[in-house]
């Protein structure tokens, strides 16, 4: 996978967890992270799509109860909008 999509993809997850955290739950990056189990500074580089988070990241998320696979379904959208097809 080329360093451009890695970004696309850290992009979109970070802005879907950023609508999640803000507007669905209206609760800071502090108060999230006690939610979930996850650094608020981990939080903060997530959503601005400096890092991507690791499968154990992904699991407290969805122990938490964000649906992971909403995320998934918008980052494949957002590929396939800008002509990137993951299957090659």
């Amino acid at each position: 996978m080329e360093k451009e999509q890695l970004q696309l993809i850290s992009q979109v997850f970070g802005n879907e967890l950023r609508k999640i955290r803000d507007i669905e739950r209206d609760v800071t990056q502090e108060q999230f992270a006690q939610d979930t189990g996850i650094g608020p500074e981990h939080i903060s580089e997530i959503e601005r799509g400096k890092r991507l988070p690791r499968i154990d990241t992904l699991l407290k998320l969805r122990n938490a109860g964000v649906n992971i696979n909403l995320i998934f379904d918008r980052i494949i959208q957002e590929l396939d909008a800008n002509g990137i097809d993951l299957t090659e």
